[in-house]
């Protein structure tokens, strides 16, 4: 009785432990979005040094059905030593609408020295595709370089 009831302690702190280090899918709510995440892609970065790749942020890019809108925010990741330091971050998009109707509702920016996320910027993306532009500077040193940078068009199309 007492190897069955060990046995089955150690089972469900192995499956806490588990649970515990595999991370959860992003909340929209923690970047100031709504809806379900519908795309996530990392920002290569080039080593000036030695020319390696490495990653330090990402674009995570959210849509809400019940209300047409595209959200997306660009993240730092937590692990990376500039996590919590501001950087120069910028993050765009747009619709497929936005040169033939340059209004509101059909591009968002952000962009500006943060900690932790760039965003969010929302577009509506009913019937349409939209495209999404990123930068990411790894320094914390003054001026705006942007060493990490992402272009996506044509996504989350609805």
């Amino acid at each position: 009785m007492l190897k069955r009831t060990m046995t089955a302690a150690l089972a469900g702190v192995t499956a806490l432990g588990l649970h515990l280090v595999a991370a959860p899918p992003a909340a929209a709510a923690a970047y100031g979005c709504s809806g379900t995440q519908v795309g996530s892609w990392k920002i290569p970065m080039k080593d000036a040094l030695d020319g390696s790749t490495y990653y330090i942020s990402d674009v995570k890019l959210f849509y809400n059905a019940a209300t047409g809108w595209n959200c997306a925010a660009l993240v730092k990741r937590s692990g990376h030593q500039r996590y919590g330091e501001k950087t120069p971050l910028f993050i765009e998009m747009y619709n497929e609408r936005f040169a033939e109707d340059n209004v509101k509702n059909n591009y968002a920016k952000d962009t500006g020295r943060f900690k932790y996320y760039a965003g969010p910027v929302k577009v509506y993306g009913k019937n349409m595709c939209v495209s999404i532009h990123a930068r990411h500077g790894d320094h914390t040193g003054p001026g705006n370089d942007y060493n990490g940078r992402l272009s996506k068009t044509g996504v989350a199309c609805r």
